[in-house]
């Protein structure tokens, strides 16, 4: 018949929701008394509304806690929510899948502390819209669950140029429903 021999008819998708979480912490001793440390907790939840698109809603709570002694003694807190268009570049019938992801988002930054034995103090809030860009892979161990790593940055003001002050790395997993 003539529909059978037609091949390039798309396959009807279904849409998929996915619910993330990851985390993620690193530290550096500067010497005995001296030491930086990040822990960063994040949660999504997305709708993959065709194979390789979708969006999500995302979450990450950020703790920034540096002493040097006599130098610096700051903890900073940021809450990132965003929302994030998520394209991945091959089929779900391949277990590891490359994304990319672009959105825009608001960070809530609260600092406390100072620098130079007090004489200065970081702002203590700055609440600003920002840009994401972020880039990862999932692992599929099944076709309900992924391991996750991701690379995600926050452009203050938006600027492309700001890539680099706040990029984070992030394991975590997703479960599909």
């Amino acid at each position: 018949s003539l529909i059978t021999g037609i091949s390039w008819i798309p396959q009807v998708y279904a849409g998929v929701f996915e619910v993330g979480v990851g985390f993620s912490y690193s530290k550096t001793n500067y010497s005995h008394n001296s030491y930086s440390w990040q822990r960063r907790i994040g949660m999504s939840f997305g709708y993959h509304f065709t194979e390789l698109s979708g969006f999500e809603l995302s979450y990450a709570d950020v703790l920034y806690r540096t002493y040097i002694q006599d130098y610096q003694n700051t903890t900073t807190k940021d809450r990132i929510y965003s929302m994030n268009w998520i394209q991945s570049f091959l089929p779900s019938k391949i277990p590891v899948q490359p994304f990319v992801k672009v959105g825009v988002g608001q960070l809530n930054r609260n600092a406390t502390g100072s620098y130079y034995n007090g004489l200065v103090s970081p702002p203590a809030a700055v609440d600003a819209v920002t840009g994401i860009l972020g880039a990862g892979m999932k692992i599929f161990i099944s076709k309900q669950i992924s391991f996750n790593l991701e690379a995600t940055t926050y452009l203050s003001r938006g600027s492309i140029r700001t890539w680099k002050d706040n990029v984070s790395f992030e394991a975590g997993s997703s479960f599909y429903f």
